[in-house]
């Protein structure tokens, strides 16, 4: 296994270190959450940082940034 110093992650390029850290955390599943309002509108969006809180009630959270 090779060790990265936290030197060497700073001496990277700066969009190779961006890819990097984003994907230290693994595989990330693309979810389409979808809302309709009082009008009959529909919206949907893809989010990837859907985070799964409780199956009775079901109930998920997921973060936005802004």
């Amino acid at each position: 296994m090779q060790h990265i110093s936290h030197k060497d992650i700073e001496n990277y390029d700066r969009f190779y270190r961006g890819n990097l850290i984003n994907s230290v955390t693994g595989f990330k599943s693309a979810n389409l959450l979808a809302t309709r309002s009082i009008d009959d509108i529909d919206n949907v969006a893809i989010f990837s940082s859907v985070t799964h809180l409780g199956s009775n009630p079901a109930m998920f959270s997921f973060v936005q940034r802004h």
